[in-house]
């Protein structure tokens, strides 16, 4: 019986450390790991961690789209997560780079793996479901909104 109480008291102690951690100002600017995304449109990366208000940039990583910005999204100082970074057009790469910016500085990088090129949903979806569900209908009021809307927002909302 000791050894039960002792053993949910140590786990206790180790879940009120984590949900201390997190609340608490961060000391380190870093990402979490990120998995390989599923839609080339939308980066989501689990975990960013600051230590004052920033952005973090979406940025090739090679040949001609080196260093260009695809998108940018606000974070606070601390804990941020599930972080979702919504592209206007998908990079033409293997790879992009999330960079953590601090006042113009860029404060820490993470790689960040996209799915192959034949699996993105938003581009390869839209142009089916534009043939299927009526031309004259899609094209005059929902194509016209920016890919990456279209995407995330429209199995939600029908």
């Amino acid at each position: 019986m000791n050894k039960i109480l002792m053993l949910t008291t140590v786990a206790l102690l180790g879940t009120t450390t984590l949900v201390a951690a997190q609340e608490t100002t961060a000391t380190e600017n870093a990402f979490g790991l990120a998995q390989v995304q599923e839609d080339n449109l939308l980066i989501a990366l689990p975990l960013v961690t600051a230590t004052a208000d920033g952005m973090v940039e979406i940025r090739g990583i090679a040949g001609e789209q080196e260093g260009q910005v695809f998108a940018s999204q606000p974070v606070t100082a601390g804990a941020n997560e599930n972080v979702r970074i919504s592209l206007v057009q998908a990079p033409n790469a293997e790879a992009v780079m999330a960079v953590l910016v601090i006042d113009g500085v860029d404060v820490a990088m993470q790689e960040v793996r996209l799915a192959p090129p034949g699996n993105d949903d938003s581009s390869g979806d839209n142009q089916e479901d534009g043939d299927d569900e009526g031309e004259a209908g899609s094209d005059n009021g929902e194509g016209t909104g920016g890919g990456g809307s279209d995407a995330t927002t429209g199995g939600g909302s029908n």
